[in-house]
């Protein structure tokens, strides 16, 4: 009876021990491969970016390396799994669709598959990013080049989009001009003050076939002995410069879409000039058309229209508006279209109703709501103290379009954060605004952030 006994408690330990393996194995792996993995719902049935998602079940295992969850085929990042629940975050980019899980096993064979009828909902959104650029805790950054992790800028005031590469150029006013590859994460100096003769940096234009680089020139002169215009190429990776126009001090240029005929600004009187072949200069010579804001010093900026009917000049808290003559090829003097000259605040209305603060670059937008009308572009803009971007209509009514959100007790606009539009994105100071078209993505670069943001739809 004892060797019994002994017996029994023997086997009751061994039973226990197999169990206590068993036990472990299942916490290790999470999985019990001696029961069904059964997936059997998901939530929530509509989301948009960054939402969290759940997929449930029973036996799901907890090694998110064998899991894969996927919305219209594009996959979602597995975050953690308990067992009975699988938790995702949706990407960007994602579609509406059918929800598929797929779990597979330690020999690479699929242990579950499923297919919901219920398909999820993807809601689009437009928010605020970052591309590129960063800050020390003291809010100190230098020119980096560099990936987008090393990269750094100092003063990015001024940007333009350049399609063919996936590129930006990046102005740091007074210092240089930058590269950004979008498509290859990469940051590079191109051009820097003193190639040239260049005193002093200040904004581009590009030529509308995107081959030729034009940047304006503070030479600090009121006369034309030095070059108020260069330009580069890109048969020469836009590294070469090359004088086009001598002249006075100037802040902007701008080629006309179909004409191409340049025309600039001085600070001299804040006038406002063509550039004309002069044959008995043998080059470019110019003649100015009229003044902006006066007989005052001022640094006005000039994007024109694409169609080239018309350019908006923005100079202060005000942006004035001047159509094309075809006939002379000139550009007519202008009317104030919103804003008041010497007046700043911050107020969406129409017309010299709206109040803005420190514009200074500006982009065209074409707006599907508008097809078929006489103009389909909006206008964006950076309101720098406003630490805002605006929008004006056609018809000059002006709204905030992003920035100035996430309310605090401290009743600041200015910051940096990313996320929706106007209920969390912030901004500080952002001067330089460019547009990709074929991605529907818009670039902000902010002077105090010193990174180069995006606004696009997820």
């Amino acid at each position: 009876m004892k060797d019994f006994t002994k017996h029994l408690i023997f086997l009751l330990v061994c039973h226990l021990f197999l169990i206590g393996c068993k036990t472990d194995e299942i916490n290790i792996k999470g999985r019990d491969p001696g029961k069904p993995t059964v997936i059997s719902d998901f939530f929530p049935k509509e989301g948009a970016v960054r939402t969290r998602f759940y997929i449930y079940g029973s036996n799901l295992g907890n090694d998110i390396s064998k899991i894969r969850v996927s919305i219209g085929g594009r996959d979602l990042s597995v975050i953690g799994a308990s067992g009975d629940k699988i938790y995702c975050i949706v990407p960007r980019q994602t579609t509406s669709g059918e929800v598929k899980v797929v779990i597979t096993g330690d020999d690479g064979k699929t242990i579950a598959e499923h297919v919901f009828t219920e398909k999820f909902n993807y809601e689009t959104r437009t928010t605020v990013g970052t591309l590129v650029g960063k800050v020390d805790v003291y809010g100190n950054s230098a020119v980096v080049n560099g990936t987008f992790e090393e990269a750094g800028f100092n003063d990015p005031t001024w940007m333009l989009f350049e399609p063919n590469t996936n590129s930006l150029f990046v102005v740091e006013r007074s210092k240089l001009v930058r590269r950004v590859d979008i498509n290859e994460k990469q940051v590079t100096t191109l051009i820097t003050n003193g190639q040239a003769s260049f005193k002093g940096l200040q904004t581009a234009t590009m030529s509308f076939d995107n081959d030729t680089l034009f940047i304006v020139d503070d030479n600090g002169q009121n006369n034309k002995n030095f070059v108020a215009i260069a330009y580069t190429l890109r048969s020469e990776n836009f590294r070469r410069v090359h004088p086009y126009l001598y002249d006075r001090t100037s802040y902007a240029c701008a080629h006309h879409p179909i004409d191409r005929v340049m025309f600039f600004n001085t600070w001299w009187g804040g006038g406002v000039m063509k550039a004309f072949y002069d044959p008995a200069l043998g080059g470019l010579n110019s003649k100015e058309l009229f003044r902006v804001g006066g007989n005052n010093d001022i640094k006005t900026t000039i994007h024109f229209h694409p169609s080239g009917n018309y350019a908006y000049f923005l100079e202060g808290g005000c942006v004035y508006k001047s159509n094309y003559n075809w006939t002379a090829k000139e550009l007519t003097a202008p009317i104030v279209f919103a804003g008041q000259p010497g007046t700043t605040g911050d107020i969406d209305a129409i017309g010299t109703s709206a109040r803005f603060s420190s514009l200074y670059q500006g982009v065209f937008v074409k707006n599907p709501a508008y097809a078929g009308q006489a103009d389909e572009y909006d206008f964006y803009l950076c309101d720098i103290n406003n630490h805002s971007i605006r929008v004006v209509s056609p018809t000059g009514e002006v709204a905030t379009y992003a920035g100035k959100g996430s309310p605090s007790s401290d009743g600041k606009k200015e910051g940096y954060i990313d996320g929706d539009l106007r209920k969390e994105a912030r901004f500080n100071k952002p001067s330089g605004i460019a547009y990709d078209e074929g991605r529907k993505i818009m670039y902000i670069s902010e002077q105090i952030n010193r990174r180069i943001r995006t606004i696009s739809v997820e």
